[in-house]
Order: structure tokens, then sequence, then C-alpha cells
């Protein structure tokens, strides 16, 4: 009798084990559905309404490209952020790129380096900037040497020599989660986070969130709107002027709940292209951001119109 407890004990054991993990399986993999309908849903959105300055479509239908948060299918979290608003890795001239890592909290004398050998990695050529590094520093360190191009994605900056080894570009993801690689010029403030909008001539931290809190009325479509903010004038370079409507491309996080992952991808869109209105720069899997927000700071995506429901019927993508 007591074998047999025994054996029924174990025996009830594994099944109940079993149970559990087809049920986790059976979340797991309604939530990747629910993953692939939201990203479904957004391409459509994408492909089909023009980007203002409210974001993709105007006024309360609107998804803001701010990487906000919004609930799309299920319990999946996604954010799009308009590129514009980002710090360019390729493009930012130098003067913004070194008060940008101050503000990652490089320390003074580390900047100027960490600038020179960017530049070296990139460029098309082999000269030698003054603290830059080309092949030979790179083969001293057992190191690949730099492709002479543009980054192609933000992580790729973390094989420069000055970059790899500075844990403040690299604490909370922030370098990856501030910056793009993707050919968009200007600054987009109406979608730029607020050590994006710092890096500005004049622009203080107190001045970014001042800006973010004067956005949140109404989109701001010139630069005199910021100046009138700042006081002072902001003497932007070439490239770096304010743009108030998108760029073309937009960074898209995905998150649901039961997959330890993000998944975040580069949305080209392409309406005049003869295949596709739209096309994948990149993939990649990222750590799950760890922000402190509840349900109430979460909305579900707007409509599509004020003529149609928040929320596609499910029967359209499997459920």
């Amino acid at each position: 009798m007591v074998i047999v407890s025994i054996a029924a004990g174990y025996f009830s054991e594994r099944v109940a084990r079993s149970i559990e993990l087809a049920q986790q399986s059976r979340q797991n993999t309604r939530a990747i559905i629910d993953m692939a309908g939201t990203k479904a849903e957004i391409l459509y959105r994408l492909g089909t309404v023009s980007l203002t300055e409210y974001g993709a479509g105007r006024g309360n239908t609107a998804i803001a490209l701010d990487n906000r948060p919004y609930y799309g299918f299920g319990k999946t979290i996604i954010r799009l952020q308009d590129t514009r608003g980002l710090l360019n890795l390729n493009l930012t001239e130098d003067s913004r790129m070194q008060r940008f890592l101050g503000l990652l909290e490089i320390p003074a004398e580390q900047r100027g380096p960490m600038i020179d050998t960017l530049r070296d990695f990139i460029d098309e050529d082999k000269l030698h900037r003054l603290n830059g590094a080309e092949d030979d520093e790179y083969r001293a360190q057992g190191l690949p040497p730099p492709p002479n191009r543009n980054l192609v994605t933000p992580w790729e900056s973390k094989r420069i020599i000055g970059w790899r080894n500075a844990p403040e570009l690299w604490k909370n993801g922030r370098l990856v989660e501030l910056t793009t690689t993707s050919f968009s010029v200007g600054i987009n403030p109406n979608t730029a986070p607020a050590d994006v909008l710092a890096t500005l001539p004049g622009v203080t931290e107190e001045f970014a969130q001042a800006i973010i809190a004067r956005r949140q009325l109404s989109p701001i479509t010139q630069e005199g709107q910021i100046v009138e903010i700042t006081s002072t004038p902001l003497n932007l370079g070439l490239g770096t002027g304010i743009i108030a409507i998108p760029s073309d491309t937009i960074r898209i996080t995905q998150s649901t709940q039961g997959v330890p992952w993000a998944l975040q991808y580069i949305i080209k869109l392409t309406p005049n292209d003869k295949d596709a209105p739209w096309q994948t720069d990149y993939y990649s899997r990222v750590s799950l951001d760890r922000r402190d927000e509840t349900k109430a700071d979460i909305q579900e995506l707007p409509a599509r119109s004020s003529a149609l429901p928040d929320k596609m019927p499910n029967f359209l993508f499997g459920g």
C-alpha cells in the first residue's frame, strides 16, 4: 500500500506538472498570436494614414509616435517611436554629441576621444583622427576593424573602441533607447524624449521638460515656439532643423505577458514602392523595458476612425 501510495503521488504530481506546462504553452502561443495581430494592425495603420504633427493620423484618432505605450490585442503593449525624435549616431554634429554624452554621464575628458573613434569607425577613409582609432588599434585589442560605413543599428556602436567599455552608455539600455541609425534628418520636437531635446543649443533639462509639457497641449510646429520657452535662439546646424512631421522610419517595440523579451523592429514606409508600402530594416529581441508604469498609464490604441470600434474582431487573427 505504501508503494502504491508513493507511485500514485508521483504520477499525480507529474500529471499536474504536465497540465501546468500545457496551460503555460497555450498562454505563450496566445501571446505570440496577439503580438502578430497587433503588428498587423499597426502596419495597416502606418500604410493607410498620413503622418502629421500629431503622429500617425490626426487629432483624436492619431497614434502618438513618442514611444508612449499602448495596449494592442490581448495583453500586448506596443510603442512607436519616430526616428526623427532620436539622436542620429551617423549624422549628429559634434557639439550635440558632446552634450548627449554628458547627459549619459560620460566624463568630460572621455567625450572628445569617443566622438573621434565614432567618426573613424563610420567614415569611408582610413585617416586617423587625433584621438580616433583605425585598423591598427582594433587589431591590437583583438577586435574586428572598423567597417568604414554608417552604423546599421545602434547596437553596432558597442564595437567602437571607447564605447564598448563605457558602462554609462549601456546602463538600462539608455543609448539604444535614445538613438537611431536610420537616415532621418532634423529633429521632431513632438516625438523627441527629454534627453534628446536637451542636446539642442540653449535647451536645458528643465526646458526640455517644459517643451514636452507644451506639446501635450498641442503639437509644436515651428522653432519659434521652442524659443518662447528657452528665450534663446537655437542656432541649429545643417541637417538639425526643427521638422514637426515624423520621418518615414518608425521604431516599433512590442512586449506581452508570458513572453520574457520584447521584439523591436524598424519599419521604413515606402508608399511609392511597387512591391510593398513598407520595408523592415531590422528585427531584434531586446530586454524587457522595466518602466514604472501602471495600467492606468497605458491607453488602448485609438480607433481607426470614429466610425470603427477600438478593437478589431478576434476572428481576424485566429481568436
